[in-house]
């Protein structure tokens, strides 16, 4: 009795002590963590330039704003007179006003009829409307802003190509005025300044700028466009007209209409279709126009063989 007692005793002592061993553990490995922590950002202060900071992601440094790097230090960004920092910090830009030339700001001549724009890249200044840019100097800068000269019939299309405008509707560009679109009999106005502005109607086709009707063969219709036609089913187009398609004997109109095919189990010969004849050992093939031996026989001649 006093034996099992004493073992009773024992084995919660035991446990007890099992705990305490697995915490002294823990704790002695976060410590190790944190003093190997330590010593690495130790090393990286260490190792840190002046006017510098750690990423907040991952390794390494960063310099503060108004500083870039230059190898393994922060050197101070250089702005020019008539410029300031961008806004990352990391660069400058020329206030506006000023083109970034080379590692200076240069002033911008807005010329008249112009206005200045927010660009860091080109002439920095656009013409107002009705006016545009005329590239004047040897080297194909643009310098100053003529008027527009806008013909009768036409309007402003604030365009920087081109004449920079467009004639109105009814009315087609022609050299540097609007002609009026005459719309022969037949035909609809597209709506286009560009071209002869019209088009023929459906049914109709152009020739020597009139519209005059198709000539529509018998067994023939208009296409979708209503710009071509095309044969019926069951006819072929030739350029004579439709010519009627006549499957002979075991055969019949293909997928488009405009020829045929002979049933499955015949093959095409000339105008007509012939039947099949099977080998010993042979099934027709997928399309039915021809035969093919069984496995393992192999085809030899007009019969299948195993040899």
């Amino acid at each position: 009795m006093n034996s099992f007692v004493g073992r009773v005793r024992i084995e919660p002592m035991k446990l007890k002590l099992s705990k305490i061993w697995l915490q002294i553990s823990a704790m002695t490995i976060a410590l190790t963590l944190c003093s190997a922590t330590l010593r690495a950002q130790s090393d990286t202060t260490e190792n840190l330039p002046e006017n510098a900071y750690h990423n907040t992601y991952g390794d390494g440094w960063e310099c503060e704003r108004g500083f870039k790097k230059v190898r393994d230090r922060c050197a101070p960004i250089k702005v020019p007179e008539n410029a300031s920092l961008n806004a990352y910090g990391r660069d400058w830009a020329c206030d506006r006003g000023y083109l970034k030339e080379n590692e200076t700001c240069i002033k911008i001549n807005v010329p008249p009829n112009a206005y200045l724009v927010d660009r860091q890249y080109g002439v920095g200044w656009e013409c107002e409307r009705g006016y545009k840019a005329d590239k004047a100097d040897f080297s194909g800068n643009q310098t100053e802003c003529i008027e527009i000269d806008i013909p009768e019939n036409a309007v402003l299309n604030g365009s920087n190509y081109g004449p920079g405008w467009d004639c109105v509707q009814g009315y087609k560009a022609l050299d540097n005025s609007c002609s009026k679109i005459i719309i022969p009999v037949n035909a609809y106005a597209t709506g286009s300044s560009h071209d002869k502005g019209w088009e023929c109607m459906r049914g109709f086709e152009e020739e020597r700028g009139h519209c005059v009707a198709m000539d529509i063969p018998e067994n023939a219709y208009l296409d979708r466009r209503g710009k071509y036609w095309q044969c019926q089913r069951g006819y072929k187009k030739t350029r004579q007209g439709c010519l009627q398609v006549d499957p002979p004997e075991n055969a019949y109109l293909n997928d488009d209409g405009d020829g045929w095919r002979c049933e499955r189990g015949y093959e095409k010969q000339a105008q007509s279709c012939s039947l099949i004849r099977l080998p010993d050992n042979a099934h027709l093939n997928s399309r039915g126009d021809g035969w093919e031996c069984d496995e393992p026989f192999k085809k030899r001649g007009n019969h299948c063989d195993t040899r």
